[in-house]
């Protein structure tokens, strides 16, 4: 673990380079509207994972604002586009501290929104992702007024432990690890962690693939040559590969339940297993209008009529959910000051938002508990089983950094 510190610190220091690091100005008197940068991809790859969150930022500012704003000061949304590439996010970042900002909102995804955060925290300046999954943000990476309003894919992967085994009932499992990704890599990691933690539990093994595999023909062969059939498979998968991964699965006569995570919500990867079923998932809440919560059914009809269709994914609440939680710290703290309102978000303990319960301490910047709503895929819909379920146990420090 301190290997992996010592390279997230290696890694600040050099966008710390790329960045033309601003000076913290004199602290001024606070007043007119309060300024929030958004460093998101406009454009490339990742407005594919950036664009629905954002477009929730601009509702919740828009209700903020139609409600008298916050401490009475209307809220500006500066937006710039990151392009999809570091160093525009360290030029863009850079440029919105220096056009005043309050806090700033940057991208989905570590290693493009860091380093927008890295000149927001050298200038003194609170910054959140707006749905990232990695534990960075905070003091073990970009620094301590840098979070996000996402949860640790190893919470997820508790989630999905405790549920198989105390919902399900199911008492062994395997699992089949695409090894490109961090995030593939530690939903695995996270869940035989916690899997061989819960009593009464059998893991049964492992299997791994690369995105460019074509075929998985070796592991089907090592999965049908177990000498006990598992209760569930878990697949520690991008969308990308998965559902490839599937077809062959159950193409070989594999008819066990399968389950992943987060990743895979939304159903625009579905249409090519019209036959699918016994695939379950988590979800932060439900995009086809069946949700058990009348609020998120709200959120998502409100959504669609300002944007002209739904959100592809519920990671949309998330930006939603970070406006929420901002405003409140602010108003707790009564002043936009960074530290203040820092020392209000580690305040947070299971802090009621849209998206669920959110805490945070001085050390911990992301969920390491997660309230999902499990989803489940028959005859190749996929639709909610109108249960939210929370994982009991958190997950623990050192595991947050594991692979």
């Amino acid at each position: 673990m301190l290997n992996g510190l010592r390279r997230l610190t290696s890694l600040a220091m050099a966008w710390a380079a790329m960045a033309v690091v601003a000076v913290v100005p004199p602290a001024m008197a606070e007043g007119g509207n309060v300024k929030i940068g958004m460093a998101i991809a406009q454009s490339g790859w990742m407005t594919a994972f950036d664009e629905d969150p954002s477009m929730a930022v601009r509702m919740a500012v828009k209700d903020i604002n139609a409600k008298g704003g916050i401490l009475g000061r209307q809220v500006e949304l500066l937006v710039a586009d990151t392009k999809t590439d570091p160093t525009q996010a360290a030029k863009v970042g850079t440029e919105l501290v220096d056009q005043g900002i309050d806090f700033m909102i940057v991208s989905c995804d570590f290693d493009m929104g860091a380093p927008a955060a890295l000149a927001a925290q050298n200038a003194g300046i609170l910054a959140m992702s707006i749905c990232s999954g990695s534990p960075k943000w905070g003091p073990q990476g970009v620094g301590p007024l840098v979070y996000t309003i996402s949860v640790a894919v190893q919470a997820e992967s508790y989630l999905l432990a405790e549920w198989a085994k105390n919902k399900k009932g199911w008492n062994s499992a395997y699992a089949l690890k695409e090894t490109d990704y961090t995030y593939t890599r530690a939903e695995c990691s996270g869940f035989q962690h916690h899997w061989k933690e819960l009593p009464g539990t059998k893991f049964l093994g492992e299997d791994t693939y690369k995105v460019a595999d074509t075929s998985i023909a070796v592991q089907i062969t090592r999965i049908k040559a177990l000498p006990e059939k598992p209760d569930v498979i878990l697949l520690c998968s991008t969308v990308t590969a998965m559902p490839s991964i599937i077809r062959q699965l159950r193409a070989a006569g594999i008819t066990t339940p399968l389950m992943t995570s987060m990743g895979a919500d939304g159903d625009y990867w579905l249409p090519s297993l019209p036959d699918l079923s016994d695939f379950y998932l988590p979800v932060h809440a439900s995009i086809f209008g069946d949700d058990p919560n009348p609020d998120v059914r709200a959120f998502m009809e409100s959504f669609e009529k300002a944007n002209g269709r739904r959100p592809t994914s519920s990671f949309a609440l998330m930006g939603y959910s970070l406006m929420q939680g901002y405003q409140r710290a602010v108003e707790r703290a009564g002043t936009t000051d960074s530290e203040a309102v820092a020392a209000e978000l580690n305040k947070f303990k299971d802090e009621p938002l849209l998206i669920g319960p959110r805490s945070f301490t001085p050390d911990i910047h992301i969920q390491t508990r997660v309230r999902g709503l499990m989803m489940e895929v028959q005859n190749g819909k996929m639709k909610s089983t109108g249960e939210y379920y929370m994982n009991e146990t958190p997950v623990p420090f050192e595991v947050l950094f594991s692979e």
